[in-house]
């Protein structure tokens, strides 16, 4: 048991991080130190740097620099891209792409391309998201220039708006005739400050990539199911972008730390440099590895079921020959128990004792292990899916579910022979099962399936020594086990928090827990009461700490967002003060004056509404260029200039106007759908100082009504002390961060009346 144990931990730490390669190591590999100090050069302070943003001008001449300073020619290429979502409506973005192409032998082969974003949210200076791999990217550069010419054409890209919309990615693969070129995509992400780096995503069709990621990573941490489940969810990278562009490719990550990602917290002195380097470790060896292979179409017919095993290989197999590997062990299986059946005489009594006995465990761990976690959630009326210490959380719900194995075990004393065969049955049974309706999972029962298959022959043929084989054999298939769910164990926490993790962690603990029965129930029951008794102590004491630490601390803090709104027709300002873990605290709304009339406003504000002090910010311009009245068809040609750098402009229209064409820099615009207040709205990003030209066209009438909308980061300077009170609660903004949004409505009319 203890060596189990052991072989657990070293398991778990096998999927750290690597050593950080220091500032003198060898030129050919990659340094994480290296890379940080260019990180520290991109990034020297920690504010945001969002699309359109002074900060924003400011990395993106730094990453020029860098990229210059290597001897390469970097070409800055600007897209404006149109889009529509129900969030924002229709909207036309500016982005501000950097792409370069390292010297090769030869151009004519499909290209490899490098990929990150530059840009960060409004809320935080996004050091890991993704200035991190910025810094990787101009690493790799630095070191694949002393081997050119290299075999095949590598391009680094350097996406703009990926937070607001993935809008550089779209204008890369619309407008930029490199995209025509490119092979193979490797995309670098972050949703974290710390962790190993993960392969999560794929394109589809992805049996040779995995074949490429196994031949070149040393210390590959990936997996099918990781890619089933990223692909179920419907958050997107610019990967997303080029998948769908028809391109192959890879997505690498770090997840550690997600209270973190998209705060100010997401700054250079929280930053793991040991994630740093496993990340450009990967980005640069899969580059390596592609420049070795002969390829022209990195596509394939099916995806590869897969595995890392202990982060030292990778064991695949292509889709669709699961089932005939799961068949082929559960007929072994069967055959091994029908042999050991007939010597043993077993009774069918005894089978049925073990099949209870089973199931008896999986019900019951898996159901207390949920209730457990749903009691303390209710007890401690957790607000977050990561709040301060939430690994004691979690640790309650495995406690209760090994608590819950011990007592059925005991309740039930099967024959442990039998037992062992029936469970190297329902592995079997249930690859199989798994290999028909969701065949990136099925590797982890497969692998134990066979473990426990070569297992049971050894167990067959040896009716003497059945007594000493027999923990031999369930230590063997708790291994096999243990290899496939202690990398799940690790990152499911990170990735969905405590709601989501703890029915998933109470069924992988049972299924870890489930092969060492036979063992366990040859125990006397005072040693498995002393078990029981121990891990309850710890379950109590685990549900203890979780309930009396505090939801959020200084490194954990609460995400609440300051939303500024002040409308020109209008003598007051409103203050809305949102989160999305839980109430706002008393200490933070207590002396404010709420809003009563927040429905009335003209602009959609949450909930929470409060009064706040007028600051006379300035709106948007608007000036009217041009005016073309055709029949009962009206054209308004009007120039929008903000009124501060990265200033977002919005139009609102009432649907009733009839308004029927957009047009902008020569292009149509998606017209919006209404919102549920009959209101269709135009969103403009990235506007420059001297204006954008848009026409609008409608046919309602001589005149229309519009209101017009600047959306600008952070909130005035009135409004500092309530921002101080905020970081005291202690809470900092995330996602988009605060924001002050101005409405001016206004009516366009023909210059001729």
């Amino acid at each position: 048991m203890l060596s189990l144990v052991v072989f657990g931990v070293y398991l778990s730490t096998r999927y750290d991080p690597p050593p950080v390669v220091g500032t003198e190591g060898p030129p050919d590999v990659f340094s994480g130190e290296r890379a940080f100090e260019r990180l520290k050069t991109i990034l020297p302070r920690a504010e945001p740097h969002p699309l359109g943003s002074p900060a924003n001008h400011q990395v993106r001449f730094r990453i020029l620099q860098e990229l210059k300073d290597l001897g390469l020619d970097p070409v800055q290429n600007d897209h404006w891209v149109s889009s529509r979502s129900p969030a924002t409506g229709s909207s036309l973005t500016l982005a501000r792409n950097l792409i370069v192409e390292l010297p090769s032998a030869n151009p004519e082969l499909p290209a490899i391309l490098l990929a990150c974003h530059y840009d960060s949210v409004a809320a935080g200076p996004g050091a890991s998201d993704d200035a991190a791999a910025v810094a990787s990217l101009i690493e790799i550069a630095a070191i694949l220039m002393r081997e050119t010419p290299l075999a095949r054409p590598v391009f680094l890209l350097f996406t703009d708006g990926e937070e607001v919309g993935l809008v550089g990615a779209r204008g890369f693969v619309r407008f930029n005739e490199i995209a025509d070129q490119i092979g193979v995509v490797i995309n670098l992400e972050a949703r974290g400050n710390s962790g190993g780096s993960l392969m999560f995503e794929t394109s589809e069709g992805n049996s040779w990539l995995v074949e490429q990621m196994a031949r070149g990573l040393d210390r590959p941490m990936s997996s099918s199911a990781y890619v089933s489940i990223y692909r179920a969810m419907p958050n997107s990278s610019d990967l997303t972008v080029f998948m769908r562009r028809g391109l192959s490719g890879f997505n690498f990550a770090f997840i550690g730390n997600p209270k973190h990602y998209h705060t100010p917290l997401d700054n250079i002195g929280n930053l793991d440099l040991g994630s740093l380097q496993h990340q450009g470790d990967h980005a640069l060896a899969i580059t390596r590895q592609l420049l070795l292979s002969e390829w022209t179409d990195p596509s394939s017919i099916r995806d590869a079921v897969y595995t890392d095993i202990g982060a030292s290989f990778i064991l695949s197999w292509p889709s669709g020959r699961t089932p005939w590997f799961a068949g082929a062990i559960l007929l072994s299986i069967v055959f091994s128990f029908r042999f050991s059946a007939n010597t043993c005489s077993w009774q069918r009594r005894e089978l049925l004792r073990g099949g209870i006995c089973w199931a008896l465990i999986m019900l019951l761990g898996v159901i207390l292990g949920w209730l457990s976690a749903t009691l303390l959630q209710h007890l401690d009326s957790t607000p977050t899916p990561w709040p301060e210490g939430f690994h004691y959380d979690l640790m309650v719900p495995s406690l209760v579910a090994s608590i819950a194995t011990l007592v059925a075990i005991t309740i039930i004393r099967s024959e442990p022979t039998t037992f062992y065969f029936l469970h190297a049955i329902a592995l079997a049974l249930g690859s199989l099962i798994l290999s028909f309706i969701a065949e990136g999972f099925s590797y982890v029962l497969i692998l134990p399936a066979f473990t426990a298959s070569l297992a049971s022959f050894l167990l067959a043929g040896n009716n003497r020594n059945r007594r000493l084989l027999l923990p031999v054999c369930c230590v063997l298939v708790t291994a096999a086990t243990s290899l496939v769910l202690v990398p799940l164990i690790k990152f499911l926490p990170p990735a969905l928090g405590v709601f989501a993790s703890s029915p998933i962690l109470s069924f992988l603990v049972v299924l870890l827990l489930l092969p060492l029965a036979p063992v366990v129930s040859s125990l006397a029951r005072p040693v498995i009461s002393g078990f029981c008794f121990l891990l309850l102590a710890g379950a109590v004491w685990s549900g203890y700490t979780a309930v009396k630490s505090p939801s959020f601390s200084s490194d954990a803090p609460q995400h609440i967002n300051l939303t500024y709104f002040e409308a020109a027709n209008r003598d007051d300002a409103q203050i809305e003060i949102s989160s999305w873990e839980g109430d706002l605290p008393q200490r933070l709304i207590g002396n404010l004056d709420p809003f009563p009339e927040a429905s009335d406003l003209p602009y959609p504000l949450g909930p929470s509404v409060f009064t706040a002090p007028r600051a006379q910010l300035a709106s948007p311009h608007l000036e009217l260029l041009k005016w073309n009245t055709t029949g009962h068809t009206h054209d308004a040609k009007i120039r929008l200039r903000p009124t501060a750098l990265s200033q977002e402009i919005q139009i609102r229209i009432d649907q009733r106007a009839g308004l029927s064409r957009v047009t902008a820099l020569g292009m149509d615009m998606l017209l919006p759908e209404p919102d549920l207040a009959g209101q269709q709205s135009l969103l403009f990003r990235g506007i420059p100082e001297d204006g954008l030209e848009i026409t609008l066209t409608w046919n309602s009438g001589p005149s229309l009504d519009l209101s017009l909308i600047g959306i600008t980061p952070k909130v005035p300077s009135q409004l500092d002390a309530l921002r101080a009170n905020r970081n005291q609660v202690p809470a900092c903004p995330a996602h988009r961060g605060d924001r002050s949004i101005t409405l001016r409505q206004m009516t366009l009319s023909s210059p001729l009346f």
